[in-house]
């Protein structure tokens, strides 16, 4: 009985580490009760195997079923977009993530349910960021790593705009490429990414179909962290992406996947996050106007004066 236990335990793991990969977190108390409910049973491996497999792949199509009902729509996201670009009028910069972007290059609505919206920023602007929503009522402590990190990364933070989701992560670039810092709000992980790319290959410019211009993560990237989440809208968004730069099939497939490692947060800041002294936003100032005649009409009119006077001479 004792090795047939040990085969249920793993087999409900591997089950777990399947959905995990699929961004779906198992508690480890329904993980626990699972394995009870299985463990010292008298019926044989494979039926046992199989009652397992119906759990799972119940708990998953309930999970998809969900996925769809819940959400908002492209408008209501890209109208959150916009709204977090008019609060930031500082100089630190934030740039688009997530399935969203080949949608917004293309103008077209993607016609599903986007559950939050992904944007990302350097390291060294977090602090700033974090600040502007601070400023606007928006920032939320519980919602913040930094309350919950163990090892001083900072993985950003969640704030809530018009009821959405907004998910900062953080990007430095470091010798062996870019490292990024995402924060796992509703389960309290931080993910570490390793991507083997250059800033310039990571960050890029953008313009839309309707002549705008963005800075978003590269859609090489974003294929990439769809096909190792591989759900089908995570298809649907890969076929998009191809619209928009005319990715090959066979270029995606043989994409360097990035190194991810996902670490539990079980730190307890929130006296420091709940106090953190402001900070002074760095707003570059406009150039003054001088009314109706700037500086350049004031030299063109005092050329005028100076040839007007050699020439009467």
């Amino acid at each position: 009985m004792e090795e047939k236990n040990n085969i249920i335990v793993s087999y409900i793991e591997d089950k777990i580490s399947e959905l995990e990969k699929a961004s779906m977190y198992v508690p480890n108390e329904n993980k626990e009760k699972l394995i009870m409910a299985f463990k010292n049973r008298n019926e044989d491996i494979d039926v046992i195997k199989t009652r397992i497999d119906t759990i799972f792949n119940n708990s998953v199509a309930t999970y998809n079923a969900n996925l769809e009902k819940m959400g908002f729509s492209y408008d209501d996201i890209i109208k959150v977009y916009d709204k977090v670009n008019k609060m930031n009028k500082t100089s630190a910069k934030v740039y688009l993530r997530g399935g969203i972007v080949p949608y917004l290059l293309l103008g077209e609505s993607s016609f599903r349910k986007h559950s939050n919206l992904d944007l990302i920023c350097n390291k060294k602007d977090i602090p700033m960021i974090r600040e502007i929503f601070r400023k606007n009522d928006l920032y939320d402590p519980k919602r913040d790593s930094l309350t919950y990190t163990i090892n001083n990364i900072d993985y950003g933070f969640q704030v809530i705009v018009d009821g959405i989701k907004v998910n900062i992560a953080v990007f430095e670039e470091k010798d062996n490429g870019i490292m990024e810092y995402n924060f796992d709000c509703h389960n309290r992980i931080g993910i570490i990414k390793n991507i083997n790319a250059k800033l310039s290959e990571y960050i890029v410019p953008y313009v839309s179909s309707g002549n705008k211009k963005y800075m978003s993560i590269s859609l090489e990237l974003i294929a990439c962290d769809k096909l190792m989440l591989n759900r089908e809208k995570d298809r649907m968004d890969i076929e998009k992406i191809k619209e928009c730069n005319g990715i090959s099939d066979d270029k995606i497939k043989n994409m360097s996947l990035p190194v991810v490692k996902k670490v539990k947060l079980i730190g307890d800041n929130l006296e420091f996050t709940s106090t953190m002294p402001r900070i002074k936003l760095d707003v570059p100032k406009r150039q003054k106007s001088m009314g109706f005649i700037n500086i350049g009409t004031i030299l063109l009119l005092i050329g005028i004066v100076v040839c007007f006077v050699l020439g009467n001479r």
